[in-house]
């Protein structure tokens, strides 16, 4: 991966360009940023209401249930943001090598993102969008599902944990659109501008999917 700073993102004349083939399919997805945040914090309510429902199903196994406030849930849930950045680093690692990933960070939104215009398979493109999320989001839930309590630091964990699987909702969405919408088979592209689109490859691609 060839990672691109990009600095602060103002617009979408700042993304880089790439060209389709004419059967490329546009995504059914939001049409703009406001539309995406909805959607996003629709499914980031669904997956911590998912990690409610899988933390009370172990209650038994942690012996019951003890959780902790005021400085173990701003200690949590402030680790949880020094994972912004890496976040976006494990999806660009997901394009594979020789990929040109350009990382934009946008403070008003405490948001960072990565663009990159490689074409990936549909497999490749659900892991890019889940990886983040699994490494710092559920299995360190699973673990404090799995842990007895043990004080500070399981409810640190679990406050940071709880703040990274809510991070996702963007990529949960991505997820549920390439289930609904990709065919077996089929790529994935972004390209200039706010939507991602999907073809079939033939094997006169310039680009070869990943």
């Amino acid at each position: 991966m060839k990672l691109i700073y990009r600095g602060r993102y103002t617009g979408a004349d700042q993304l880089p360009r790439a060209d389709l083939p004419p059967s490329a399919v546009r995504f059914r997805e939001p049409e703009d940023t406001a539309a995406l945040n909805r959607a996003a914090i629709k499914w980031c309510l669904l997956a911590l209401a998912a990690a409610v429902v899988l933390g009370a199903a172990t209650i038994p196994l942690r012996g019951g249930l003890e959780l902790g406030f005021g400085f173990r849930v701003t200690a949590g849930c402030a680790a949880s943001f020094l994972t912004l950045l890496p976040h976006e680093l494990l999806h660009g690692l997901c394009f594979g090598r020789g990929a040109e990933v350009h990382l934009f960070v946008s403070p008003k939104d405490l948001m960072a993102f990565v663009v990159c215009t490689r074409p990936v398979s549909r497999g490749r493109f659900i892991l890019m969008s889940l990886l983040p999320n699994l490494i710092f989001g559920w299995l360190p839930f699973l673990l404090w599902c799995l842990t007895p309590y043990s004080g500070a630091g399981s409810d640190i964990l679990l406050w940071f944990s709880s703040c990274c699987i809510s991070f996702g909702g963007g990529d949960y969405l991505n997820v549920w659109n390439a289930l609904r919408q990709m065919p077996r088979g089929s790529v994935q592209q972004m390209i200039s501008g706010f939507h991602s689109y999907w073809y079939m490859p033939s094997t006169n691609d310039p680009h070869r999917p990943v």
